[in-house]
């Protein structure tokens, strides 16, 4: 970046939004907040995207599990960014924000426990 602008590489292509969600896979990624931690938000949040995307494979509660499990490890479990291959393979997962597909979630089964908890 210089000063305001982007210098972008000699070779490079501009793609519109329908492109990067076919590229991305049609996930999103929601970011983090504290309000993740509340379950009716989660859930007001995860209806929201079946019903805006069209999605078929996972459901609200689904989605809502795994909305809240990210706020659960990144809010309070921030100890794990602190323990050796915890840091990266479940911290860092959860800080990056929240990735939703339209598919279940390969840790759905630590969503349900988190979310029982």
């Amino acid at each position: 970046m210089n000063g305001n602008n982007i210098i972008l590489p000699e070779k490079y292509v501009i793609l519109d939004n329908d492109t990067m969600i076919m590229i991305s896979g049609g996930g999103i990624n929601i970011g983090m907040t504290r309000g993740y931690l509340n379950k009716t938000t989660c859930i007001d949040i995860a209806k929201g995207i079946i019903r805006t995307r069209g999605w078929k494979k996972v459901t609200s509660q689904q989605l809502a599990k795994e909305i809240y499990g990210h706020a659960a490890v990144f809010y309070r479990l921030s100890i794990l960014k602190k323990i050796p291959k915890l840091d990266k393979a479940v911290y860092s997962h959860c800080a990056d924000g929240v990735n939703l597909d339209n598919v279940t979630d390969k840790y759905q089964r630590y969503w349900n426990i988190i979310w029982n908890f």
